[in-house]
């Protein structure tokens, strides 16, 4: 038996409506549409739904019976539709860990674009610079200014985070070189040999591990300080006198996870706005 949910649609019509008139003009159709299928139902089905009164359809005892079934048959169909639509709707969650700096710089100036055009898509930034977040699943994508040893990662590089030597313009044009003053920034382990190698034998007045405290120190033209040009300030100028420093950004995932449609749009969104 291959029964028709719109004729089991159609019973129920007629049962709460009672007459093929106002069954008709509550499903929009003509009368001669609802008698065809409820004759065709009760045929399929071997019974006898009905009886006519007058005008009137009532509920036999089968009727009566297949009244209460296709009720609950009803209910689990609206379930059904409303569990697929809330499936649509749902949010698809991502979760990128990124340092502090390239989540505040880099990432989030582009955040309403990606909105834009992804509202399924709800993101997660978790600030941070160890793997292990990744490794343990706790981040779908990661990225770094280094690439790690393990196989199961894929890397793409996105482009390069260039350093330079800045100082405020005043203190550049007030203070003799033989007099400059050095900050000390250490804040990657593979910047932190060669920036100990420029300050070999220089005077060094503050240091600290933060970008912000290092952008504020320039600022207060306490020295000369190591600086990614993402937090270069207007009235900053570089000291052309030492050398600059550029470190590759990459992005970073398990090789499985680029089966899942969400993180491929994340992904391929990162590449096309970070990448050079």
């Amino acid at each position: 038996m291959n029964l028709d949910w719109n004729d089991i649609h159609y019973f129920l019509q007629l049962v709460e409506n009672q007459t093929l008139t106002a069954t008709a003009a509550a499903l929009d159709v003509e009368h001669s549409t609802v008698a065809r299928r409820i004759e065709r139902l009760e045929k399929q089905l071997g019974l006898h739904l009905f009886d006519r009164i007058n005008k009137r359809y009532l509920l036999t005892a089968d009727g009566d019976r297949l009244y209460q079934e296709a009720k609950k048959l009803q209910f689990n169909v609206r379930q059904f539709t409303q569990l697929a639509q809330e499936g649509i709707q749902t949010l698809s969650e991502v979760r990128i860990s990124v340092p502090p700096f390239i989540a505040n710089s880099v990432l989030s100036p582009h955040l309403g674009e990606f909105y834009r055009r992804f509202p399924h898509i709800r993101l997660v930034l978790v600030s941070d610079v160890a793997l292990s977040n990744l490794y343990q699943r706790q981040a779908d994508i990661a990225i770094r200014l280094s690439v790690p040893s393990q196989n199961e990662l894929v890397a793409r590089r996105l482009c390069n985070i260039d350093y330079y030597w800045y100082a405020h313009r005043d203190y550049l044009a007030h203070t003799a070189e033989s007099d400059w003053q050095f900050l000390d920034l250490n804040i990657n382990n593979q910047q932190v040999k060669w920036v100990q190698q420029q300050l070999e034998g220089k005077t060094i007045r503050f240091a600290c591990n933060d970008f912000l405290l290092m952008q504020s120190a320039i600022r207060q033209q306490l020295g000369i300080g190591f600086l990614p040009e993402l937090y270069r300030l207007p009235e900053f100028e570089p000291a052309l006198q030492m050398p600059p420093f550029a470190l590759p950004l990459y992005l970073l995932m398990h090789q499985d996870v680029r089966q899942s449609k969400s993180v491929r749009e994340v992904a391929d969104f990162l590449v096309e706005v970070l990448g050079d």
